[in-house]
């Protein structure tokens, strides 16, 4: 945690007014309904829980001085950072605390969004959770927007530009055969062992991304698996307040033969839990995250360049849907709208692989028009 300038003086404010304890009530409140209010617009779950946490560790950055504290001293809270005169002063001192602590721009970029967005929320909506005879600004005083574009980090051109890969037919089934073979065979959990491989021909057949294919059901009546029209349906990223964007992809027939005995078999073994509609889950029956399946992933891109796989020692799940998309495009080079519809986005204008990314969403969607171009920063590994 950072301190603010022991020589400043503490400022007396509205919010002086209100016992520690009832401030700090409020603020955890109005995050909690922020996050609840991401989650009707179409939010996934784990999006939210990672947003709600970057926001607690956020305002525990900065210490000021307050003397309704028991310590004298205590975190920022939301409406310090709306405050009409020191909001500002505080942003400047979470962002030289991000920079003081050598942070990755991506993380400095990643806090100072959901900061930004939080703050929107709470000016756009300046209820108080729980009472309606009372609004924040009556509480704490006047709220007024205090973050803009030039507190967030670095421009997406200038960020470092991470490896792209899309490995050709011959590598691609090289690796699936290295883990039909190698990786199922000597697993110490076949059970373990099945899911894995199962997720990784998935995504590699269908091009979904990692948060599609973690949120794919198999059972129950929202199952997303049509096996009689050989479909799955994935839900996408959706434009701001619109929810997710659902589509319908074929299942390849490798993905088909694939996911027959692991629904048979396998899926059946994981414990029960409220999430076992969920087609991949992990050993405790609750949904794999995308965190435990980028960590399983890049033990297995070890394992198999140390069997000799000729893999990029950086390649990512992302990349797997790189190489379905590129391989799909090369084989009909004419049918690049049809690739971008079963990638998930809609038909961009032909200038669009060349203007400069703004933001994440619209830095995906380029990137894999670039992709499709064979953009000169893929790296297309194997020979077909």
């Amino acid at each position: 945690m950072n301190e603010a300038n022991p020589a400043e003086s503490e400022v007396e404010t509205q919010a002086h007014q209100v016992p520690w304890e009832e401030q700090f009530e409020d603020h955890e409140n109005k995050i909690e309904e922020y996050i609840q209010n991401c989650i009707f617009r179409g939010c996934s779950v784990e999006g939210t829980t990672h947003r709600k946490a970057e926001l607690q560790t956020i305002f525990r950055r900065i210490e000021i001085a307050d003397s309704t504290h028991p310590a004298g001293r205590r975190h920022l809270v939301v409406w310090d950072l709306l405050d009409p005169s020191r909001g500002s002063h505080y942003v400047s001192l979470i962002t030289s605390s991000l920079l003081n602590d050598d942070l990755a721009p991506a993380t400095r970029r990643k806090y100072m969004s959901a900061l930004r967005w939080f703050c929107d929320y709470v000016v756009a909506k300046p209820n108080l959770p729980g009472s309606s005879r009372v609004s924040l600004p009556e509480k704490y005083g006047p709220l007024v927007t205090s973050l803009t574009k030039y507190d967030l980090p670095v421009h997406a051109a200038d960020r470092p530009r991470k490896k792209r890969y899309a490995l050709a037919p011959g590598l691609r089934d090289d690796f699936f055969e290295f883990l039909r073979l190698e990786y199922l065979r000597n697993h110490r959990k076949p059970l373990v062992a099945a899911r894995n491989y199962t997720a990784i021909i998935f995504q590699a057949e269908i091009g979904a991304r990692s948060s599609e294919l973690l949120g794919i059901r198999s059972e129950g009546e929202s199952s997303d698996i049509d096996e009689r029209n050989g479909r799955i349906r994935l839900y996408g990223k959706g434009t701001a307040y619109s929810g997710k964007r659902l589509r319908w992809v074929p299942l390849s027939p490798l993905a088909s033969e694939v996911l027959s005995p692991f629904q048979k078999f396998f899926k059946p073994l994981f414990p029960k839990s409220p999430d076992s509609d969920y087609l991949f889950l992990g050993k405790d029956g609750v949904r794999l995250t995308k965190d435990a399946y980028w960590k399983v992933f890049k033990r297995i891109v070890k394992r198999a360049i140390e069997f000799g796989l000729p893999l990029p020692a950086d390649l990512r799940p992302h990349d797997l849907r790189r190489t379905c998309s590129t391989n799909k495009l090369k084989k009909n080079p004419l049918e690049y709208r049809k690739v971008l519809k079963h990638l998930g986005h809609s038909y961009p204008s032909s200038a669009a692989p060349y203007l400069i990314a703004t933001d994440e969403d619209v830095e995906e969607q380029q990137g894999d028009l670039i992709d499709i171009f064979i953009d000169p920063y893929i790296e297309r590994r194997g020979k077909d």
